[in-house]
């Protein structure tokens, strides 16, 4: 009975291994599961080897300070991928010992996949560290320049990631640039709108004109600047649009930043009807000097309440003081109440009529007003 019972398990050995020695697109299948075992492995253990190296980065300390888990998440998603990718690079190249033009393909497309992984791990490294770094230092590293060198990592990575493919599939990438060297002037004509849009938009950040968030008015725009790209600066306008504006037209053009105010004027001329009493003026003075006085809202510096000229047919009475906030709608909550005062004032002592006109003045109103002068 033992015997027969060892035949039997001998002769199933035998099958067995002269099953894992046939062949099958020239390889065993022997070496065809070993390689289906590496796989099925890497993508079993993907997500512990994923979290375990997103953790390990998370915790690396700069100036006694660790980056944190902010992009912990992300990291974790693009690490898991190592192990996959790396299991069929083994599998292909070391059990299968990749050599026919079939398996070539697939080497090369594997690599090519590592070295897209491996640059979003650079661009994910960088942007951790510029995050980290805008904690540390909000005012010298703004959200305008992350979000631009982000850019810029961004398409310096994607140029890399380019050459280092086409190096793998044989491709003469000197002989490419070369070709574009020889047609570098046609190139650069065709492309004179982006290099100014660019090196404009360099000059917008150097310089720090306007950052992502600021309230800027230039002759044709008007609204919050929402990001800052290489050729152009998206500006949400108060219609709630969203306006693609060319950086080289804001470098050329002027722009008012009403973020870097620190505080907002309100200024605007009363026409007084000429059979307005000196009391009366002097009444309307002191009501505003009262209200701004107890306004909390309304910065130290002193206030222009004066009678302004006197005209044969009106009599123009000056109104300037300026408020703390630089917020629209804060700007438009009080222009509404000084003028509703000035009118209930001019109610009472019955020189509303003839109808008082009040002029909102501009830097353009005021200038035409002095003679020219701003």
């Amino acid at each position: 009975m033992i015997t027969i019972l060892s035949e039997q398990i001998s002769q199933n050995t035998n099958a067995l291994n002269n099953f894992l020695e046939y062949y099958l697109l020239n390889r065993s299948v022997k070496l065809w599961l070993i390689a289906l075992l590496i796989v099925l492995a890497g993508f079993l253990f993907k997500g512990v080897l994923g979290n375990f190296l997103a953790k390990l980065v998370s915790r690396i300390k700069i100036s006694n300070r660790v980056l944190g888990t902010e992009n912990e998440k992300q990291f974790k998603k693009v690490l898991s991928w190592i192990l996959p990718l790396v299991a069929c690079k083994v599998a292909v190249t070391y059990v299968l010992k990749a050599g026919s033009t079939l398996d070539s393909i697939i080497n090369v497309l594997l690599s090519s996949c590592l070295i897209i992984l491996a640059l979003f791990i650079v661009e994910l490294i960088c942007r951790t560290l510029f995050s980290f770094w805008h904690k540390e230092n909000p005012e010298k590293f703004s959200v305008t320049i992350y979000r631009f060198l982000i850019q810029i990592i961004r398409a310096v990575l994607i140029i890399l990631g380019l050459i280092m493919i086409l190096s793998l599939l044989k491709i003469n990438v000197a002989g490419i640039i070369t070709g574009l060297g020889l047609g570098g002037l046609a190139v650069s004509m065709a492309a004179k709108d982006y290099l100014t849009d660019l090196i404009a938009g360099f000059s917008i950040m150097s310089e720090k004109i306007f950052e992502i968030k600021d309230y800027i008015k230039a002759p044709d725009i008007e609204g919050i600047v929402e990001d800052i790209k290489f050729r152009q600066t998206q500006i949400r306008t108060f219609d709630q649009g969203l306006m693609a504006v060319p950086n080289s037209k804001l470098t050329r053009d002027y722009v008012i930043n009403y973020s870097r105010m620190g505080k907002r004027r309100l200024r605007f001329m009363v026409n007084l009807p000429t059979f307005v009493t000196l009391e009366q003026i002097a009444g309307l003075k002191k009501l505003l000097a009262d209200y701004i006085e107890q306004n909390n809202n309304v910065t130290e510096d002193d206030p222009l309440l004066v009678t302004f000229s006197i005209n044969p047919d009106k009599i123009e009475f000056l109104v300037q003081y300026f408020i703390k906030s630089i917020v629209y709608a804060d700007f438009v909550q009080e222009q509404d109440q000084i003028l509703r005062l000035i009118w209930d004032y001019l109610s009472k002592e019955e020189i509303a009529d003839p109808i008082v006109l009040v002029d909102l003045l501009d830097n353009k109103n005021i200038a035409e007003s002095e003679g020219g002068e701003t």
